[in-house]
This record gives C-alpha cells, sequence and structure tokens, in this order.
C-alpha cells in the first residue's frame, strides 16, 4: 500500500518552491522601501526657478574666466585655481551623493597662498559624487563629476 500525498517527499519539496518565491518577493519589497533612492538634483528649489536662472551661476564663472582642478587625498580636498583677482579668502564646497541625499555634505575651503584652497572633508568620500564650488555670495559655481578614490586632479567645469 502506497503512502498518503503528504507523507511523501515530492509534493513538498513542489510546494515549497513557490512558498520560498513568494518570501523572497516580500523581503525584496521590504528592503526597496526600506532604502529607496532619493532624487538628487544640483541646485533647483522646490518654488520652481527656471533652468536658466540655475545656469546663470556656471555662465557667470565662465565670463570671469575661472579654471580650476580639485585633487582630494584622504580627508583633504585641494582646489587650484589659474590666477584670479575674483577669488574670495574662503569657498564654499558641495559634495552631492548621486543617489542617497543623506550622505550630502558642505565644506569650506579656507584660502592657502595665491589661488589654492584647502578644504578639511568630514569623510573620505568613495563611489560617485558631484562636486559644486562656489564663492560665498553664490556669485559663480564651477561644477565636476567624481568617480573616487581619485589619484589625479579633477577638472573643474561650468
Amino acid at each position: 500500500m502506497s503512502k498518503p500525498w503528504y507523507k511523501q517527499v515530492w509534493p513538498w519539496i513542489l510546494i515549497s518552491l513557490p512558498v520560498f518565491s513568494i518570501l523572497k518577493a516580500v523581503h525584496t519589497v521590504y528592503i526597496m522601501n526600506q532604502q529607496s533612492p532619493d532624487l538628487v538634483v544640483d541646485d533647483y528649489y522646490a518654488e520652481g526657478k527656471a533652468i536658466n536662472q540655475n545656469l546663470s551661476r556656471y555662465r557667470e564663472a565662465a565670463a570671469r574666466n575661472l579654471h580650476a582642478k580639485v585633487l582630494l587625498a584622504g580627508n583633504k580636498a585641494v582646489l587650484t585655481f589659474e590666477a584670479s583677482s575674483v577669488l574670495d579668502k574662503q569657498l564654499a564646497l558641495d559634495f552631492v551623493h548621486n543617489t542617497i541625499a543623506s550622505k550630502d555634505f558642505k565644506v569650506i575651503a579656507e584660502r592657502s597662498g595665491e589661488s589654492m584652497y584647502i578644504a578639511e572633508l568630514p569623510v573620505t568620500p568613495t563611489g560617485k559624487w558631484n562636486l559644486v564650488v562656489h564663492d560665498q555670495a553664490n556669485q559663480w559655481k564651477l561644477r565636476a563629476s567624481l568617480s573616487l578614490p581619485a589619484t589625479d586632479a579633477i577638472k573643474l567645469t561650468y
């Protein structure tokens, strides 16, 4: 006489496959809801400023003929500008993470010499970042996309 179906192994193996798939799908949805990526945008305000107004600061940097490179070494950022008379004693550096807004941070770079600025970073960034450099009055901006760690200086653009 044969055993009833619930005492055999094969039906339980076949039942366990869809049950495992459902549990894994629920777990995946839970993880996705816990760690959803943030939408990170450069300088757009919730009030909806026009894109041309946002780009005007980059145009101002081009009009001032600002050219710079940034070198990140450990927790220090070193900005080197070509000689320019419009630079302040301090510059702001905004590090914007590509997907996680909670990792964004801002630092102030102090002048060290005629055209060099040094900033101490709170963390050593790794991965993909966007860097925005601007003066304290926020009249001009330069930007760069960073893949860190980087061994060479990265050119900032308009």
